[in-house]
């Protein structure tokens, strides 16, 4: 269901790469190099329009990702573009690429060491190459990001959306000859790179074959004919003339970027790591950023814990969950990472995590988890002998384990972040609670506590459980989860703890002091309060007492009554929410009766929304591993960007998505 599989090569006598699913080459064997510069890049003018391009970012999309070689030639000549004309408008490069069977790292290394102009930008492709998993999977290159969508282009492609009609430059129409894989080249593909495609876009591919051209002119393309590259005769280009008027399945959902002038001004209200994150991305597209925190210091929240655990939500529900868990948890190693690479200092061992079956229902759910056939650097299933031997300690229960799990230290990783952040150009404003907002000539007028007014083009919710404060967001489904974190003394057996320990709470290794661990956390619904409690504290150590019945879990002693308490804000369906903040009170009278609509036929009108104002929230207990990607993908939507999720995803972390899954079904909301 998630997985992908992947391709089985050989190279021929010419040292080209040929697949064993499509018998067919990856690319010329006279020069793949020459070939790809040939028909992709001066097929579609790549050079001459950038010259001329007015707009900040520049979208590739790609039928079969292969060895790389395109997207590789394509980055380097977009950074020598960047380095002779760093004036021009155009500074980013986005690359969309789908790929059904993804090369091993190690075979794309053999390949790789043929094209050696290339070796710095390969191999930070190889090191990226995480387990490939159905969808999209987004990596940074300094200037351009890469978005890699695995699994069948018939499925991927619709899952680019709504939102990315008339927003493709340009197409390499790649991939395996059509007679050898007739599957990708059929009136469907066709069809819908010309619904993506921009006005004055243009494709070019190697082929000339006479079904591919007539079924690009019957989509819409003008399409023409060139010389082909070495031995073949012909190849075609083609270009979108005409703007096809758009046509949204979803309009409810369809999410709306900002508007701005020359430089975007956000304000980012909160202090925790959805604003971090939010703030990183956006920062990176050159906007100008404001943070607004109401406490003392950034961090004292929900985002303020001694150590926190970072691992994919693996559940046994909706599998649209599961996948954006999973695709959150390689971004977000991702960014670790890259955070290491700065220098930036925080506490952390990327120790693994261990998943206990404790009782009958969660043996069944790590189960129904072992199903789903994970690669094993991503989950395996273990025994409680294997399981004991992975954490350094007797167990009497079987599991699971997630090798490239963590644990780090939130705050200090929050704060030392911000710290670098401003060295980038954010401005941090703290004890700064703000009470409301309200448009005028077309920017946002903050007022804090103190009746002070600032005024910023667009504006992000990023307070947690207070998002729902103002008028303009208070019928979100948000709610206050109260949790207290136990931190507990070390021992001789606690000190033998090797990995993340996750029962019905969590239990980590020893902290780098060689002194106390993390213990947690209280789960207490609407409960904002944020002082200690004797009972919760005594109910984190009496948890993992009852869950696990080994005799080291004794040494578990609350008694010192050392705690932090943070209040995350949770909603029912258990996935954040990141986008526009929707217009209710329209969104009631505009979709009042979109179950008849729908049912005639009828039009409906794209969700109305609140102008330039948008959210991050609903992270709940998993943060740490959901707040990069949900940060990345609100900086894209604000910059009209490629967004790194499918569309189901994506309206699955909708807003709007309660009370639209009731109006859909016909029900009255209020």
């Amino acid at each position: 269901m998630f997985t992908v599989t992947p391709a089985k090569i050989h190279l021929n006598q010419e040292n080209t790469p040929v697949s064993e699913q499509f018998d067919d080459v990856y690319f010329s064997n006279q020069d793949g190099l020459a070939e790809s510069e040939y028909v992709f890049q001066q097929g579609n003018q790549l050079w001459e329009r950038w010259l001329s391009f007015q707009e900040k970012h520049f979208v590739i999309a790609e039928t079969g990702f292969g060895t790389g070689l395109n997207f590789l030639s394509v980055t380097a000549l977009f950074r020598q573009f960047r380095q002779q004309y760093p004036d021009l408008p155009l500074k980013r490069l986005f690359f969309i690429s789908f790929e059904k069977y993804p090369l091993p790292k190690e075979q794309l290394q053999q390949i790789h060491q043929f094209y050696p102009q290339f070796s710095e930008l390969s191999q930070q492709l190889r090191d990226y190459c995480l387990d490939a998993i159905q969808g999209c999977q987004r990596f940074h290159f300094a200037e351009t990001t890469l978005d890699l969508w695995f699994g069948d282009i018939a499925d991927n492609l619709l899952q680019l959306g709504d939102y990315m009609q008339n927003r493709i430059d340009a197409w390499f129409l790649d991939g395996f000859s059509p007679s050898k894989n007739p599957q990708m080249w059929n009136d469907a593909l066709y069809q819908q790179m010309f619904i993506y495609t921009k006005p004055q876009g243009t494709f070019s591919t190697f082929t000339a074959a006479s079904a591919v051209r007539k079924g690009l002119v019957s989509a819409g393309f003008m399409v023409h004919k060139r010389k082909g590259y070495g031995k073949k005769r012909e190849c075609l280009w083609g270009e979108k003339l005409a703007q096809n008027p758009p046509h949204f399945n979803a309009p409810w959902y369809l999410a709306q970027p900002a508007t701005f002038a020359q430089q975007a001004d956000i304000a980012i209200i909160g202090g925790g790591i959805a604003s971090l994150f939010t703030a990183l991305s956006l920062l990176q597209r050159g906007a100008k950023v404001t943070l607004y925190c109401e406490d003392e210091q950034l961090a004292l929240n929900a985002s303020g814990n001694k150590q926190g655990a970072f691992y994919p939500q693996l559940s046994d529900d909706d599998d649209r969950n599961i996948r954006f868990y999973v695709h959150a948890f390689f971004y977000g190693l991702q960014q670790l990472h890259w955070a290491i690479k700065q220098g930036i200092e925080f506490e952390h061992e990327f120790c693994g995590v261990a998943l206990c079956a404790y009782d009958e229902k969660s043996a069944v759910k790590l189960a129904k988890v072992s199903s789903y056939q994970w690669q094993e650097s991503l989950y395996q299933s273990l025994n409680a002998k294997q399981l004991s031997e992975k954490i350094g300690l007797p167990l009497d229960c079987a599991g699971g384990f997630i090798p490239q799990g963590a644990w780090l230290a939130p705050r200090q990783f929050v704060q030392n972040t911000f710290a670098y952040l401003q060295q980038l150009g954010l401005e941090i404003k703290t004890s700064q609670k703000i009470t409301a907002l309200a448009q005028q000539n077309q920017q946002w007028i903050l007022t804090n506590a103190q009746n002070e007014t600032f005024a910023h083009q667009i504006v992000v919710l990023a307070n947690g459980y207070q998002i729902t404060d103002f008028m303009q967001s208070a019928q979100l489904p948000l709610y206050a989860v109260r949790g207290q974190v136990s931190q507990i003394p070390t021992s001789e057996n606690l000190l033998k703890l090797k990995s993340v320990l996750c029962y019905d709470g969590y239990l980590t290794p020893v902290d780098q002091a060689k002194q106390s661990h993390c213990i947690g956390a209280s789960h207490v619904r609407d409960n904002a309060n944020r002082d200690f409690s004797h009972e919760e504290q005594l109910e984190n150590q009496q948890k993992i007492q009852r869950n696990l019945t080994a005799l080291w879990t004794k040494d578990v002693d609350t008694s010192n009554n050392q705690a932090r308490v943070g209040v995350r804000c949770a909603v029912r369906d258990r996935v954040p929410v990141v986008g526009n903040i929707p217009n209710f009170a329209q969104q009631c009278v505009d979709y009042q009766n979109i179950f008849n609509l729908r049912r005639r036929k009828q039009p409906i009108p794209n969700a109305a929304q609140w102008d330039n104002l948008y959210l991050i929230g609903a992270l709940g207990s998993r943060g740490l591993t959901s707040a990069a990607l949900l940060g990345e993908t609100l900086a894209s939507l604000i910059y009209a960007e490629p967004l790194p999720l499918s569309e189901d995803i994506l309206h699955n972390l909708s807003p709007n998505r309660s009370w639209m899954r009731k109006l859909l079904k016909g029900t009255t909301i209020k």
